[in-house]
């Protein structure tokens, strides 16, 4: 017995043609997909990482304990910019460097940090962090605007004894020292003298972070000591009172 078949029993050439050619369009697009996907997730891979060096160089100001905020990064600890970003990592040989500033997520014994998603350098100047986007378009991290913004703010502030009185015609006796990081590995601490009013200022001078600023009357030896939270780009005033009626009411 002989079994017909009838019909055709498979694709022809030009149907094999046509499903190659809608395979390859479906792969093209997937593709297409694909990379914009990752060039997406690149860049906001980049973004988070050039904040995260942000606050490693001047701190997160989310950070707050007790009312006072607690993370000034690397300039709050030296007084001035790293001169490079190795230096957030590797001390430059300065007493005040309290580093690593950089998280566990990058590479701390590589340069991984120096490097963006798509693995080219960091362009830094001090004012912001740059990339290239993998050549699609720059993108940029501001630091501040100015350097002077970091490390050259003022303390102003008042002294006044337990009665709430100014020093007066005592205040040639009365000095303030305010020590904070000089920018090149130290601690300088600035004194000044205040006025009849009990007034005093440290003016363009002072880095931002947490500074311990102490009064001393020397008439008495009469110390008093407190901390003063100094923020990027503006005046901090802090209020001392001696304990005691040292002086006579004005």
């Amino acid at each position: 017995m002989q079994r017909k078949f009838s019909g055709n029993s498979g694709f022809t050439l030009m149907e094999l043609i046509a499903v190659i050619v809608i395979m390859g369009i479906i792969a093209a697009v997937a593709m297409r997909s694909i990379g914009s996907t990752l060039d997406t997730a690149r860049v906001e891979n980049t973004k988070r990482e050039m904040e995260q060096l942000n606050f490693a160089i001047s701190g997160n100001p989310d950070l707050f304990s007790n009312g006072m905020r607690t993370d000034f990064g690397y300039v709050g600890d030296v007084g001035s910019l790293p001169s490079s970003l190795t230096d957030l990592v590797v001390d430059p040989g300065y007493s005040t460097w309290n580093g690593p500033y950089i998280s566990s997520d990058f590479d701390e014994a590589g340069d991984e940090y120096k490097r963006d998603a798509w693995g080219d350098l960091y362009t830094y100047n001090s004012t912001s962090i740059q990339s290239n986007g993998g050549g699609g378009g720059t993108l940029t991290r501001s630091i501040c605007s100015a350097v002077s913004e970091l490390t050259s703010n003022s303390v102003l502030g008042s002294i006044t004894d337990a009665a709430g009185n100014p020093p007066g015609d005592s205040s040639s006796a009365v000095s303030v020292i305010l020590s904070f990081p000089n920018g090149a590995g130290g601690i300088t601490d600035s004194s000044i003298t205040v006025s009849s009013g009990g007034a005093f200022s440290f003016t363009n001078c002072v880095p931002i972070g947490n500074h311990m600023i102490r009064s001393v009357y020397s008439v008495t030896n009469d110390t008093v000591t407190t901390y003063v939270s100094v923020m990027p780009n503006g005046e901090s005033f802090v209020s001392m009172r001696f304990p005691g009626a040292l002086w006579s009411a004005p």
